[in-house]
């Protein structure tokens, strides 16, 4: 069993199914509702001193579903949520393209990840990425962050079902490793990169933070084909 990584720096968060429920193409604040369990967690982990930063896709801005300022509704009122719980978001940002456009800023690319950390001088090294989606784990693996983690609300169990992993029983955290090399996967390998799959987001606060064992010896490297 390897040691849990030591509270990073900053904790790089995808938004719609990570954070909060996700709503198909969400534009009005009033459909922002924190998922069970998310605000207490951002709260312990700004109390260890970590940054929170959210990186997300917003398509529906590309297709014309709904505006940048009702993304920005949609932010604030997340933002007001969570001050309750004294979780505090350092930075936004957001990939308003289509799938097809082809830009730099859409995750699995780095774009957001290369924004920010002009911005605030971060590394790579003293970075953690957690999110619902293939494409927010191979987010942070693509920017050599010291881990990124799936987590299984939203879309995570679909996304884990894929890749054939499995949490073992009574674990809310395990450590696991690629089945292959995945379609957006741009590094070269998941040297620096310690690969998780977590229950939720308490699960990566009592991770980061020190209040919960991850088994890393019989995880989640990849379960048998179903």
């Amino acid at each position: 069993m390897n040691p849990a990584p030591v509270p990073p720096r900053a904790v790089f968060l995808d938004r719609d199914g990570t954070i909060i429920e996700d709503r198909h193409y969400l534009a009005d604040p009033a459909g922002v509702a924190l998922l069970p369990g998310a605000g207490e967690a951002l709260g312990r982990l700004c109390a260890a001193g970590c940054g929170l930063f959210v990186v997300t896709n917003q398509s529906g801005i590309g297709r014309g579903y709904f505006r940048e300022e009702d993304f920005l509704a949609c932010q604030n009122r997340l933002e007001e949520l969570l001050r309750p719980f004294g979780a505090a978001i350092a930075a936004v940002r957001h990939c308003p393209h289509e799938p097809s456009a082809g830009c730099a800023c859409r995750k699995p690319g780095t774009g957001m990840w290369e924004s920010l950390r002009a911005a605030h001088g971060l590394n790579p090294a003293e970075c953690v990425m957690a999110g619902d989606k293939t494409e927010d784990l191979l987010f942070g693996l693509n920017a050599g962050f010291a881990a990124s983690c799936l987590v299984l609300t939203g879309k995570g169990e679909s996304r884990a079902r894929e890749l054939g992993w499995v949490l073992p029983e009574g674990r809310d955290a395990a450590e696991c490793r690629l089945p292959e090399r995945l379609p957006g996967m741009t590094a070269p390998g998941p040297e620096r990169t310690r690969l998780f799959l977590l229950r939720n987001l308490d699960a990566l606060a009592r991770l980061l933070t020190g209040g919960a064992e991850c088994d890393a010896s019989r995880g989640c490297s990849p379960s048998s084909p179903r």
